[in-house]
């Protein structure tokens, strides 16, 4: 079986980064191509989905292996109307690394931007830290973003930051505490919660008591990043951020 695209053990020995689960830069690029001109049609341009499904957030295609991924390609999946497509090898593998960076995690990603600027900006201007917390260090009424890169994708992190609140963390629900104090809500019924304010106290309020707290319709996450912060602020967020993990 020719896998001339797969690196782990030479990225190991050299330092040559790889991306999309392992596969080279190169070849994910070469997938992209091939993709757009033979498989977009049905499967959309960027793997969103269409005539075919999602190759982004379907189960199947997560679940499968190399081998499966090249064997659907090759052979086709009758069962979903899918034909089959006997290119060259080194062509199908090139498609399956790009299906596997569709929904690669971040830190397995290329990525644009400056890692360096963008810690500096997390932990600075740019306001970050002050909800969120990143080995230690940092705010709470935020999720820890320690291995954020590992557990999210690409699209996912920049999401999060341009429109935080299209999916909001369970256990990070906005409140207000007394009227005034800023809070989120880590689980709650309707006869208690766990509250937990942003100076790390957790009240446990139940009954009566749950008449001190009021739900935020949005999260604290500030809603404005896309023009508080210039496009390049942006790409170096999303790469510091990506390349969080505890590898």
């Amino acid at each position: 079986m020719v896998q001339a695209a797969r690196l782990w053990i030479l990225t190991a020995l050299t330092g040559v980064v790889c991306f999309a689960a392992g596969y080279t830069a190169e070849a994910v690029e070469a997938g992209r191509a091939h993709f757009l001109d033979a498989c977009s049609a049905c499967h959309g341009t960027n793997g969103e989905g269409g005539r075919g499904p999602s190759l982004v957030e379907g189960r199947a295609v997560r679940r499968a292996d190399d081998d499966q991924l090249f064997n659907s390609i090759q052979q086709g999946v009758p069962e979903a109307d899918m034909p089959p497509f006997p290119f060259p090898d080194q062509q199908i593998w090139n498609l399956v690394a790009f299906v596997r960076s569709l929904s690669a995690p971040a830190v397995e990603s290329k990525v644009e931007g400056d890692v360096a600027a963008g810690r500096a900006l997390f932990f600075g201007a740019g306001g970050c830290v002050e909800c969120h917390r990143i080995r230690g260090r940092g705010g709470l009424l935020g999720p820890d973003l320690s291995v954020i890169g590992s557990g999210r994708r690409i699209d996912q992190i920049r999401e999060a930051l341009l429109d935080p609140n299209a999916r909001i963390t369970r256990g990070f629900e906005a409140a207000t505490l007394d009227g005034n104090v800023r809070a989120v809500v880590k689980n709650h019924t309707n006869f208690s919660a766990q509250v937990l304010d942003s100076s790390g106290r957790l009240h446990l309020l139940r009954g009566d008591e749950l008449g001190r707290l009021r739900f935020e319709a949005k999260s604290w996450m500030p809603r404005d990043a896309a023009t508080r912060l210039a496009d390049n602020q942006v790409r170096d967020l999303v790469a510091f951020l990506s390349r969080q993990t505890s590898r």
